[in-house]
Parts: C-alpha cells; structure tokens; sequence
C-alpha cells in the first residue's frame, strides 16, 4: 500500500490552466505536485495545445460565470504589464467588420481602455466599420515558462509521466485524496474521464515577424466562412513578431500546416495590414515568416468542465499494483474543456478551481474531526 503522500493534491495536466491552478492552490498554502505528459517547456510539441496560442485578451464569455473569469485575467495581465512586459503588454486593438456580429457593443467594453467606434477614415480599406480599444497581447511560451519557474521555485515537483486513468494519479506521489484534472483533449481518452464531449478545434496560424504592427487587428465579421478567422497579434517578449491567423476547424485531428490554408492567412492579414509586408514590401509574399503553426484547442460542447467529483478507487486489473490498493474514497476537480480561452479565463479559471479545492477539503477535514 502507498505512503500517505506529502502533498494535498495533484495536478493532471501541465497547459496553462493547470500551471495556473497549481500556482493559485500553492498561493493558497497548499502542498501540490504536477504530473504530465507534455511539460511547459515541450514549446514543439503538436499534442501540447497551450504553447500554439495566440493569445490575447477579447472575451467572447456568454454568462456572468464566464465574464468573472475573464475579468479576474484581465486584471492579472494588467500586473504583467506593469512588472513584466515580456509576458503581457497593453496593445491598441483593432477589430473590423462588414457585417457586424456584435462586436460594436460587446459587454467588456467598460473593462478594456478606451473603447470607441472607428471613424470611417480609420476603417482598412477592404472593411466597413470597427472598434477600437486597448487591451493585452501575451507570449504563451514566456508564461508557461514564468509559472513554471514559480512553481519549481517553490518546491512543486514537475513530472514527466504518462498515466492511462485517473486514478493512477491518486498514488503518484503517495495517496492523495484529491486530483486536478486538467488534461484538455486527453479526458477524451482518460480511463475513469472518458468525455464523449471533448473534441479538437483545429488552428493553423503564421508566426511572422514584423516589428513596425504594434496594433492588434480581427475581423468580427458574420460573413465569414465557417472555420475562417482573420487576425492578427503581435506578440510581446519576441523580437517583433505577430501571430496571424487562422482557423477553427472541429474535429479535426491534423497537425501538418496546409499550404493553401497558409496562403489564405497571410493573403487576408495583408488585406488588413499591409505594414505586415514591411516598409519596401508590395504584396503579402514579402511577409517575413518565421514558422508554421497547428495547434488542436482542447474544447468541450458545453464548454469547460469545472467540477468536483467524488469517487472511490477500486480494486481494478487496468491499474498498476500501487494504485489498485484498498478501495478509499476521493475527490477530482475537473478542469478542462476551456477550447479558444485558456489564456484569457486561465487565472479566472484557477481562483475558481482554488475555492472549490480549499472548499472541498475544508469539508473533507472537517468531516473526519
């Protein structure tokens, strides 16, 4: 039988949702550790979605529960911007459109800077109308590696390993009595998990450089064909370069760029900015391109599962001999399914999974006294 472990929980997953849990739990005076099978530094790995992101700051939350998230990241990315530029800055934001999808009054208008319609002088040429505002582009590589780093600095062991059920993951470091699962796509296939509801939203994006785009551009136009968007984000801490975009193709599984998917990307970003070409350049084939991105969001119909669930382990011929120890009775938080807005609900996300956590175990504690 294992050893009572040292720790009060596990974290399943090492993306930004479950970096920023740990980090919040550790806050909190929680003893965590972290297992995973793609650790934050994998920055190439196409399983791994969290480094493949945009990212940026425009919420597109549907519900009060969702705004609060986002509003808490907002907050937290203003911090970066102050102490630490290289993670997050404060970006003038461009967003554009023929026919408007509801973007001329969103409901964040009041919790960005600066919010206003667009004269029509100011409109790129191809479009109609927009917005203008201010608000935070981020380097996911850079935040990956800074909560890693403050997660390591204060003691929380980050594991490579792959386990097939989550109850493996319960006797990982001893017994524990209670799991974060933050697997993304993986609770698809998670013995124990097994969500019918996870499925990949495939984005293919250009990573460019171009240093003179300060301003981050989007079409939020309803005409758009399904799968299609238009963007662009320059991408602080990264010697001048922008991410431009992309897709959002669900359910498919492909991780090799497409050429002609490509073409279109850097053909449309062109259209909006032609900067991106540089200052001698003429058409969107003068855009210096550094690489070629896919990434697969981890999404969910319904979208994110943010629960506690209580379960006993059992004795089961799938689990190793540690984890198939005498049946005890445990808790999982999930905490995947977050699709396109890992970064910009991630420390929402967490300060919630932190109080369900601190709550359970308050509970827990209380009941065996």
């Amino acid at each position: 039988m294992p050893a009572k472990s040292p720790y009060d929980a596990v974290i399943l997953g090492a993306g930004i949702l479950g970096l920023a849990t740990a980090d919040a739990l550790t806050s909190a005076g929680l003893r965590v550790a972290i297992i995973a099978r793609d650790l934050p530094e994998d920055l190439d790995s196409a399983a791994f979605a969290s480094p493949w992101a945009g990212a940026n700051w425009s919420s597109f939350a549907s519900n009060e529960k969702e705004r609060r998230r986002d509003t808490i990241t907002f907050a937290k990315f203003a911090e970066f911007a102050e102490t630490n530029p290289s993670l997050a800055r404060r970006t003038p934001f461009c967003y554009i459109w023929h026919t408007d999808a509801g973007y001329s009054n969103p409901w964040y208008k009041n919790v960005v800077y600066n919010f206003r319609p667009l004269a029509k002088s100011e409109v790129p040429k191809a479009y109609k109308e927009g917005v203008q505002f201010e608000s935070f582009t981020v380097n996911p590589p850079r935040i990956l590696a800074y909560l890693a780093g403050r997660l390591r600095d204060a003691g929380v062991p980050i594991v490579r390993r792959r386990v097939a059920s989550i109850d493996e993951a319960f006797s990982a470091f001893g017994e524990v009595s209670l799991v974060v699962n933050a697997t993304g796509l993986g609770a698809r296939g998670l013995l124990g998990v097994e969500d019918p509801l996870v499925h990949p939203v495939r984005g293919q994006t250009v990573l460019a450089r171009a240093p003179g785009v300060q301003t981050c551009y989007g079409v939020r136009d309803s005409n758009l064909p399904p799968g299609e968007a238009v963007y662009i984000i320059p991408r602080p801490g990264s010697d001048g370069c922008v991410i431009l975009g992309g897709t959002n193709l669900k359910d498919d599984y492909s991780t090799l760029p497409r050429k002609e998917t490509a073409e279109r990307i850097l053909q449309n970003a062109y259209k909006v900015c032609p900067a991106l070409a540089g200052p001698h350049g003429t058409s969107w084939k003068d855009i210096e391109i550094v690489a070629h991105n896919v990434g697969l969001r981890p999404s969910r119909e319904g979208g994110l599962r943010l629960e506690i669930e209580e379960r006993e382990i059992k004795h089961d011929y799938l689990l190793p001999a540690a984890a198939a120890s005498t049946p005890r009775k445990v808790a999982v938080l999930h905490c995947y399914g977050i699709g396109p807005a890992g970064y910009q609900a991630s420390f929402g996300v967490a300060q919630e999974a932190k109080e369900l956590v601190t709550g359970y175990l308050s509970k827990a504690q209380a009941a065996k006294l």
